[in-house]
């Protein structure tokens, strides 16, 4: 790629050539965030939250109960949780680039070798591949901290842009693989996803991925301009952050992270509970997997109305304050299914659950970009990562063993919705953290910085 050429003043639009010579009339973070919306659609389309509609076909066949298919999506979180720090770290250090085209290969191939799979550990196995070298790699870490670098003043409605990728890659994949498992069976299903992965996200990555906007001249948000070809403009743009960026070893210090990590950990629990139950829970009451999935594309077409939603609110109202509105959005999901009788629950299930309570990941990554600053994000989102995987490690595990005992969801979904509840009070004590500017530490985080 040649030389960006940018203009000085904040009045007139950035002219960056990309390719070799094309012009981009506009701030160019928001092509970045349109890869990171295709890495989105396929984390959640290709490998992960549409993976449970493939149970049904794999307990017939193979004869796998519900438990043991969950204790993949535990595997999964052993394996995301080892491998996070280090894709932060690498983040932070190398940029996007060479970590999401790792991640796409990683995922791809992991997709395609489930059509030899014939033991349950062996699907355990390559799925927390999948998850711990692929979908981490992608989309599920490196998305965030991406958006997060590329913008501060728009981060909300960036962030909401970026993450419906992972609602519309449901919305559409959902179908599309219930139409694949009719048609040429799981086994092969699993390949075509992995092909398709691979081909939807090597070239934009390869093409349009850039680190941050200071190594094309540019600051977050088209802001602030400044040439790129001058080494001392580019650290200059850099020392001008609007933002207060915490180190690592700073932000674990803080009350406030260890207080967004228990929330976080209690709302995990009501999300992840209806991602991966809905499906089980209709099948159980007689709906074919075809409509199942219809009702499943619903409920992310409903998550990406969320982000939407959150994602512009949460530029004008302090984000603690959306965080508790979203929970409690979300916990009331589970409850809904327990209190209204089948099928009526559906409808307001995908209205409190779907549509006011789909935003977590959006509110998630904002609420630590907008807390501790973009500089380490990948450092501290890398690190607090395995923390947050905790509902996703016992979570799925715990409910589907709790549903093949029982016989029924209805403990199951009470839990979820319980703990969504405590979730959404303790966000409320999430206040901003505070640092001295004048203090070591901050002295230290301004020298990494520039």
């Amino acid at each position: 790629m040649a030389n960006p050429v940018t203009t000085k003043t904040s009045n007139t639009t950035p002219q960056i050539r990309v390719l070799g010579g094309i012009r981009v009339p506009f701030y160019y973070g928001w092509i970045v965030i349109g890869v990171v919306f295709l890495a989105e659609f396929t984390t959640s389309g290709m490998g992960g939250s549409t993976i449970p509609i493939f149970f049904p076909s794999l307990t017939k066949e193979l004869g796998w109960s519900l438990t043991s298919l969950l204790a993949a999506l535990t595997a999964q979180s052993i394996a995301g949780m080892a491998t996070a720090p280090l894709v932060g770290l690498l983040l932070d250090k190398y940029g996007a680039k060479p970590v999401m085209l790792f991640g796409a290969i990683s995922a791809g191939i992991g997709l395609i070798l489930l059509i030899w799979v014939q033991e349950v550990w062996q699907f355990w196995i390559l799925y927390a591949i999948i998850g711990a070298l692929g979908l981490n790699e992608l989309g599920r870490l490196s998305g965030p901290v991406v958006v997060s670098k590329w913008f501060i003043r728009l981060r909300g409605r960036a962030m909401a842009i970026a993450t419906s990728g992972t609602s519309v890659g449901s919305m559409i994949m959902a179908p599309t693989i219930g139409f694949l498992i009719a048609t040429i069976g799981w086994r092969y299903s699993f390949g075509a996803l992995g092909i398709i992965l691979m081909v939807i996200m090597i070239p934009p990555v390869l093409l349009f991925m850039k680190r941050e906007p200071e190594d094309l001249g540019l600051a977050p948000d088209g802001d602030n301009l400044v040439r790129a070809s001058d080494e001392e403009g580019v650290a200059r743009s850099r020392s001008q952050d609007p933002e207060t960026n915490w180190t690592l070893k700073e932000a674990i210090r803080t009350r406030t992270l260890w207080i967004l990590v228990a929330a976080l950990n209690l709302a995990g629990l009501a999300a992840g509970a209806l991602i991966y139950l809905l499906v089980p829970y209709l099948s159980d009451h007689g709906m074919s997997t075809q409509d199942a999935s219809f009702v499943f594309t619903l409920m992310w077409a409903g998550f990406g109305i969320s982000r939407f939603i959150w994602g512009f609110l949460v530029e004008r109202v302090p984000v603690r304050y959306c965080l508790a509105a979203a929970f409690l959005a979300r916990a009331s999901g589970p409850l809904i299914l327990v209190i209204v009788p089948y099928p009526i629950n559906i409808v307001p299930f995908l209205l409190t659950y779907g549509v006011f309570g789909g935003s977590f990941q959006l509110l998630q990554s904002v609420a630590f970009a907008d807390y501790f600053g973009r500089r380490f994000m990948g450092s501290i989102q890398g690190t607090i990562r395995p923390l947050l995987t905790l509902p996703q490690l016992v979570g799925p595990l715990f409910l589907g063993w709790l549903v093949d005992l029982t016989g029924a969801f209805t403990y199951a979904f009470i839990i979820a919705g319980v703990t969504g509840l405590a979730a959404s009070s303790i966000a409320l004590l999430a206040t901003p953290p505070t640092k001295t500017p004048s203090s070591p530490s901050s002295k230290l985080a301004e020298t990494e910085t520039t």
